[in-house]
């Protein structure tokens, strides 16, 4: 068990955003992608800092067991005991941790000390609502080769607009990698187009401004060589944003069953 006192540890702070900037862009609701999410965080045994009452003090922690059933998780306790009795007597336990560089921050409101294979823990609710929050150095996740994501861009022609489509490699928050072998698209770096839609399935579909930033020659899973094209989001809204998170954790959820 980690100690509170080890200097060289990360302590991860709350993030301080509006409530409305909160549940439109980070929070998640949904009881199986928080239930996914959380088991993710303890199969990597990822530390979490817990701050009683969104206090100073603060309590190094991890995830143990999580009983979906009895909507319960079970944590480590302290070793601050000062720290782990006022955790008990609080009203709002704040927790912070990362999973694949994504900042994950959720409140739990029922505390109780248990034993636990013979040691001291904490059985907290698991969280009704869920921040996963996403900056820069987006978690990118490739996209599947059999149906795979299809961006749709519009192509401006003197008289008329057309459209053409080109196959997604992968997709993040931040833009996307599309295979570069359209005959009347140019990609090279700096180029942008507006109005693009990428359906993301059971999702919704996404329109977006993109910029292409490189191209490079790429070796495909089958065997084939043929450019890759890197797109940076302009602007992308915050909608946007949050369906482009949905898919990811969906996909997470996809491979794991896999």
């Amino acid at each position: 068990m980690m100690h509170e006192s080890d200097q060289t540890i990360e302590v991860l702070q709350p993030t301080q955003f509006s409530q409305e900037e909160i549940d439109e862009n980070f929070r998640i609701h949904s009881e199986i992608d928080i239930v996914f999410i959380l088991r993710g965080i303890m199969q990597t045994n990822s530390l979490i800092t817990l701050y009683p009452n969104y206090e100073n003090d603060f309590i190094l922690t991890s995830i143990i067991a999580i009983d979906p059933d009895k909507k319960e998780m079970i944590v480590d306790y302290g070793t601050n005991e000062r720290n782990c009795q006022k955790a008990l007597q609080s009203i709002s336990l704040v927790f912070v941790t990362t999973q694949n560089r994504v900042k994950i921050e959720f409140v739990c409101d029922q505390i109780k000390k248990i034993q636990y294979k013979g040691e001291n823990a904490f059985a907290v609710n698991i969280p009704r609502s869920l921040l996963r929050i996403q900056r820069r150095n987006h978690f990118r996740i490739s996209t599947p080769i059999v149906k795979p994501l299809k961006c749709v861009i519009p192509i401006t022609g003197k008289d008329t607009i057309s459209k053409a489509e080109v196959a997604l490699l992968d997709i993040s928050c931040g833009g996307i990698a599309v295979i570069d072998q359209h005959p009347i698209i140019n990609f090279d770096p700096g180029i942008i187009y507006k109005n693009c839609q990428i359906a993301l399935p059971e999702i919704g579909t996404i329109n977006a401004t993109i910029q292409v930033k490189n191209t490079y020659e790429i070796t495909l899973r089958n065997g084939q060589n043929c450019m890759r094209a890197g797109c940076q989001f302009i602007d992308l809204a915050a909608n946007m944003e949050a369906m482009i998170q949905r898919y990811i954790i969906k996909q997470e959820q996809i491979r794991k069953i896999k």
